[in-house]
């Protein structure tokens, strides 16, 4: 019948979206490089026309295609340091915005003007000079930034950097939580970055893989925070491909490609 199905190529599935250095492309993968929990992907194409006409009714006799329009879009929900210095047109493509996920206590009171506080635990990753650190008082907005200048593994003490002392007026009691935070700089005046994009989708019939590669891309929005009560918030990411140049890592793969989808 008219309209019927000819295979099971139906697409009713999310996508992981993953993002890193331009010459990683086929290096992508979901265990280092998802930027984690993404809702409705779009990779849209609004090709533009030039156009000749003719006559008093201007009938079309001849257009060329001269755009091609190629525009992804997707929500992200996890507010990484990495997801957010991605969405403020940053390159946390390497290491550099990893957060060591951990979390330790004091073991001595830290009271007002204080510059150093004591752990009860040493981190598995020592604590290095530079580093921004949070303590809190509970679960609640009791909170203090400090930045580490020094570090003693045997005594497990944090020199804070001056400027950074505990205010008057604050006292962090024994067991108070202490934590890793990365700082990312939005609005610094930086050459925004050329990345590498892959998607992956499953075919809801049988387990088929869907890959779409970005082989050049710039996150052109995306920074997006808002604190809601009645819903999780998201960061809409839109994502520019390019076409790439003959310098570009993949250019003799892929030429003048801007999206290269993979699919049976």
């Amino acid at each position: 019948m008219a309209g019927n199905a000819k295979t099971n190529k139906f697409m009713l599935s999310t996508a992981t979206v993953m993002l890193g250095a331009l010459a990683d492309l086929h290096k992508l993968n979901p265990m280092e490089h998802s930027i984690g929990l993404v809702k409705n992907f779009q990779l849209t194409g609004e090709a533009a026309y030039t156009e000749l006409t003719q006559g008093i009714r201007n009938a079309v006799v001849m257009s060329v295609r001269t755009g091609e329009g190629l525009k992804t879009s997707c929500e992200v929900y996890e507010f990484t340091a990495k997801n957010i210095a991605y969405a403020a047109g940053l390159d946390p493509s390497g290491t550099s915005y990893d957060v060591v996920d951990e979390l330790s206590a004091l073991s001595a009171e830290a009271a007002a003007e204080d510059d150093e506080i004591v752990l009860a635990v040493a981190p598995t990753s020592p604590v290095l000079a530079g580093d921004y650190l949070f303590v809190q008082k509970g679960q609640d907005d009791y909170v203090h930034v400090v930045k580490a200048s020094a570090y003693d593994a045997t005594s497990k003490t944090i020199t804070v950097a001056a400027g950074f002392e505990v205010p008057t007026g604050m006292t962090f009691p024994v067991g108070a939580r202490v934590g890793r935070l990365k700082r990312v700089d939005v609005g610094q005046n930086v050459t925004q970055p050329d990345l590498a994009c892959k998607v992956t989708g499953i075919l809801p019939k049988d387990n088929t893989p869907f890959t779409i590669l970005l082989p050049k891309i710039k996150v052109t929005r995306g920074l997006g925070i808002s604190f809601a009560s009645d819903n999780f918030s998201n960061m809409p990411f839109e994502m520019q491909p390019y076409e790439m140049v003959t310098t570009d890592p993949f250019y003799g793969e892929y030429g003048q490609g801007q999206a290269i989808l993979l699919a049976r």
